[in-house]
């Protein structure tokens, strides 16, 4: 029998082809402790559970010694919602609706096939769930009582492995039941030292300088440590997690970007150690770190971000991103405002896009993200795909379900989720923050290294659907503004690279976005004027004082408001009726929603008063009448 030395021991080798997942584990003295730990049950069939930090290795140990011994494996991710026949499988109607066929699920297909199983967050599962497959881990056996009632054992290659985040700092997660752990044999992972994170990186990344990578474990332990002491990211109410798989990208960057400057390196530390905090006090407190690192006095000030498309590729400094269709690309560049704070954030965005990241663009309700989407989702030439979460929605309905296809026919139909993965293109998922546990423990596979979706045994499908090399996930989460607002967990959230969008109420960046779409800097100066003063007056509660909830006024009241005088404005109206129709959609973008009486009609005479000083030029509508035919 064929072997593979791992960790110092024999282990047989499978025929099967596993997949690269797991080939690039460094073996450090942990990983060869953790891999012995493991491969002594697992090779004499009994059943493993992993018990680790999120980051830490647990699936990663799994991936590595399947693809040296060259063996399968099904990895399935638990959570509050799953079901026995998730797991185990069910029956579907044939597409005649004239019967019915049974479908395994992921676990069934794994006893059957020999292939190892990866019970992963099984400690999310209810434990009267897990006990309907006691069997498999008890007895080496499963019942089908759904299907028709037929045992299969647990042959030759079939090992069943569980992996469980501590109680502790996960969100009020518990342990699974002694009465279900006493069947396996339980290891806790033990993290990477410091020195081992080192070794790890200068094998990853040899073309690094050791000085850079410790500078860079010493950044990411210290963040690591801030956040879990409380001194960083508590008033955002968000759970943060920074750890090697932060650590890997922002190596990614500094390798493939040529980052050999310290102005380039804290760039690019800043992108993950500072963009993530949305207070100001985080941010300072984060930069004395990157600048105590980087050897640097003050924060550099780097090249203004510029974009061109150039034979297949839009550059954006030193970024460059493949494109199919450079006219397409023009067109998008063209047809978006671009002032400096939007051409930052675009160039962090498209840094991500470089290097296959999932990007988290997190904003607050005053401001709009949805101006700039397109840029990032659409500008490859890949087809797009849009999941709209809310609390309620069925996962069936992202992922799909059976369902009535022509007449009495009955057939799996895609999900957003699943047709957007099928087409090979960029995926965006809006409200992520709504998303239920059911959906997010599924993407956890899909945002990780295996870049895959396992669908549900009715698809008739046993291998999970994966991801294109080219395709990215693009999310939209809310701030969270109370303990009581739904979010997304620390090791999810590590998953994403986030990247915050600009606050945009400042005089000049307003004026400059209006002055994109608008000609006539008197009228552009009137509207951000009031836009700006409305804005005041409702943060001062100076109206809306009686309310239980402030008023809200964001670049979308602005944006509304030019839609309207694009709309409406004309040649014929002349000057007079430019300030009409600017006094209409200043009450339909602003007044017509404050309640009480007395501050609605005072704000309508501010606005009077405003528009009724525009002053406008010989070639206004001329220009209008361009920007139009081109908007």
């Amino acid at each position: 029998m064929e072997t593979v030395k791992i960790a110092g021991l024999n282990v047989p080798v499978s025929k099967f082809n596993p997949g690269s997942l797991g080939s690039d584990l460094v073996e450090t003295d942990s990983t060869v402790r953790n891999l012995s730990n493991i491969l002594y049950p697992l090779l004499e069939g009994k059943p493993v559970l992993l018990v680790g930090d999120a980051g830490v290795g647990k699936n990663a140990l799994i991936y590595y010694i399947n693809y040296k011994r060259k063996h399968p494996t099904a990895r399935f991710s638990f959570n509050e919602d799953t079901l026995p026949e998730d797991l185990i499988g069910s029956y579907r109607i044939l597409m005649d609706g004239r019967g019915f066929t049974w479908s395994d699920g992921p676990l069934t297909s794994a006893i059957r096939s020999g292939h190892s199983f990866v019970a992963d967050e099984m400690n999310l599962c209810p434990p009267h769930i897990i006990k309907r497959f006691s069997t498999v881990y008890e007895s080496a056996y499963l019942e089908l009582i759904e299907g028709d009632s037929s045992r299969i054992y647990c042959g030759e290659g079939f090992n069943f492995i569980g992996t469980q985040n501590p109680a502790e700092g996960f969100e009020g997660r518990k342990p699974l039941p002694f009465d279900i752990t006493r069947f396996f044999s339980v290891v806790f992972i033990d993290p990477h030292t410091p020195d081992e994170i080192l070794f790890i990186l200068k094998k990853l990344y040899p073309a690094l300088s050791e000085s850079l990578l410790q500078s860079c474990i010493r950044i990411s332990l210290e963040t690591e440590t801030r956040v879990v002491t409380g001194k960083l990211g508590k008033g955002d109410l968000e759970k943060y997690h920074f750890n090697i798989r932060n650590l890997k990208k922002l190596c990614n960057r500094l390798l493939g970007l040529k980052a050999d400057t310290s102005e380039l390196q804290f760039r690019e530390f800043w992108n993950f150690y500072v963009e993530p905090f949305r207070k100001k006090e985080d941010r300072d407190f984060q930069i004395e770190l990157l600048l105590s690192e980087s050897g640097l006095k003050v924060v550099p000030e780097l090249p203004e971000p510029s974009f061109q498309v150039h034979k297949g590729f839009l550059y954006c400094n030193d970024k460059e991103i493949p494109i199919r269709d450079e006219d397409k690309a023009k067109r998008l560049l063209s047809e978006v405002p671009l002032p400096l704070k939007l051409r930052e954030f675009s160039e962090r965005v498209f840094t991500a896009i470089q290097f296959q990241e999932n990007v988290l663009i997190e904003y607050s309700e005053e401001q709009d993200p949805q101006i700039l989407l397109p840029l990032f989702t659409e500008i490859s030439g890949l087809p797009l795909e849009t999941v709209s979460l809310c609390k309620g929605i069925h996962t069936s309905d992202i992922i799909g379900a059976l369902k009535p296809i022509d007449g009495s026919k009955v057939d799996w139909v895609d999900g957003p989720l699943t047709r957007g993965i099928r087409e090979g293109g960029n995926i965006l998922i809006t409200n992520l923050e709504a998303a239920g546990a059911e959906l997010v423990e599924k993407l956890n596979m899909l945002t990780d290294d295996a870049r895959s979706l396992t669908l549900p045994p009715e698809a008739g499908r046993n291998e999970p659907i994966q991801l294109t090399e080219d395709s990215r996930i693009f999310a939209l989460k809310l701030f969270r503004k109370s303990k009581s607002t739904a979010t997304i967990s620390r090791a999810f959230r590590n998953r994403f690279t986030s990247v915050l969008f600009p606050d945009l109420e400042d005089e000049s960046t307003l004026t400059e976005i209006i002055s994109f779409y608008l000609p006539g800097n008197s009228l552009i100066l009137k509207m951000v004027n009031f836009h700006m003063k409305v804005r005041d007056l409702a943060k001062k509660r100076t109206i809306g004082s009686a309310n239980l909830v402030p008023y809200l006024f964001g670049l979308s009241n602005l944006l509304f408001w030019k839609d309207h005088i694009l709309r409406y404005a004309d040649a014929d109206g002349g000057e007079t009726g430019l300030k009409e129709t600017a006094v209409r959609g200043g009450r339909i973008a602003y007044t017509n929603q404050i309640a009480d009486p007395k501050e609605r009609m005072e704000l309508e005479k501010i606005l009077d008063f405003q528009m009724s000083g525009i002053e406008v030029e010989s070639d206004f509508f001329k220009i209008l009448e361009d920007r139009k035919k081109k908007l």
